[in-house]
């Protein structure tokens, strides 16, 4: 979606360093932004339960503004004047790391 959001709520977390918490922890102390009338792009996807542990399930929306002083993971968001474009993507690939830290990583089972 681009054009004008009237009301955008975004957060965004700190830098992580190794080991790296659980996302859980770390919106403990998250930054948010809210901003209105504002000119952007969101970015969302659907993602099915499935994912659950790897990444979010249902919608996501990631938000930059055009002049790129604002932005992140959208909370909540009204539009006003946006144009929507849709791709429907049935298939991608995800390249894992053969690290240690990765193959040691345990995903929480749902």
């Amino acid at each position: 979606m681009h054009g004008t959001f009237s009301v955008i709520n975004t957060r965004s977390v700190a830098k992580q360093f190794l080991p790296y918490p659980p996302l859980s922890s770390v919106t403990a102390t998250q930054a948010t932004f809210a901003n209105s009338n504002i000119v952007g792009t969101a970015v969302g996807l659907r993602c099915p339960a499935y994912v659950s542990g790897v990444n979010q399930a249902g919608y996501h929306f990631h938000f930059v503004s055009d002049d790129r002083k604002a932005g992140g993971h959208a909370l909540a968001f009204t539009t006003a004047d946006v144009t929507v474009d849709v791709m429907a993507i049935r298939q991608h690939s995800v390249w894992l790391p053969a690290d240690e830290p990765f193959l040691k990583a345990t995903l929480p089972l749902q």
